[in-house]
């Protein structure tokens, strides 16, 4: 009795799929990785050079820098992001000399690099990823222009005074002047006056006819008509 041959055999679609399959969830998870590493690369020089920026002459009405304080700023700060991140491995802070409308200027360049281990990629020999960040920074006294480039369509809204000619419709309406007319108190009649009730009906009767030459008598304010 001969032993029978059990050796199997694999297809070579099989295999070219599943390394097609490999590389790219290689590309998908080491270049998402490389990505942010680029990110964070770009935003260290950033931070990096905005700090050397802080070294302004205040003397100089065109705010150029003090280059040694400058150079001082931006390295301290690589040195401190170098010690918290250690993917962190190049951090290097230099003076350059731009060219501006108004003349020549002192900026702060950064270069730094982040170096992180590959998770699939080092199947095919690539074992370290690296990512490069540069960033330029100097004052500058005022803004001309949008920092985006994008400039409004709508204008900004403009706030007319309140007219002080015309009263407002809120007001309150003012009141009619009224001419007061002067009057003569009725003076009151004395207990002790005595007087017999003849008398009294002829002054009552002499107070009816209105006297031109004097002004009227006085009437409590639950009298008047």
């Amino acid at each position: 009795m001969t032993a029978r041959d059990e050796r199997g055999s694999i297809t070579p679609f099989v295999v070219i799929v599943s390394l097609a399959i490999l590389m790219l969830a290689a590309l998908v998870i080491d270049g998402g990785r490389q990505l942010n590493a680029k990110g964070r690369a770009i935003a260290y020089a950033q931070e990096a050079a905005r700090a050397g920026a802080q070294a302004i002459d205040v003397t100089d009405p065109r705010l150029d820098l003090l280059p040694n304080l400058a150079l001082a700023a931006a390295s301290d700060y690589c040195e401190k992001a170098k010690s918290l991140d250690p993917q962190l491995t190049v951090c290097r802070a230099a003076l350059k000399r731009v060219n501006d409308p108004a003349g020549d200027f002192t900026a702060v360049v950064v270069t730094t690099q982040i170096d992180l281990k590959a998770v699939l990629l080092g199947l095919i020999g690539r074992q370290t990823l690296q990512a490069d960040g540069e960033a330029l920074a100097r004052p500058v006294s005022g803004i001309s222009k949008p920092d985006s480039g994008k400039v409004p369509t709508v204008a900004p809204p403009s706030v007319a005074p309140p007219a002080t000619s015309a009263p407002t419709a809120t007001a309150p309406p003012v009141p009619e002047e009224v001419e007061v007319t002067p009057c003569t108190p009725k003076p009151t009649d004395d207990p002790d006056d005595d007087k017999d009730d003849k008398d009294k009906d002829d002054e009552d009767k002499d107070d009816d006819k209105p006297d031109e030459d004097e002004p009227p008598e006085c009437k409590p304010a639950g009298d008047a008509p």
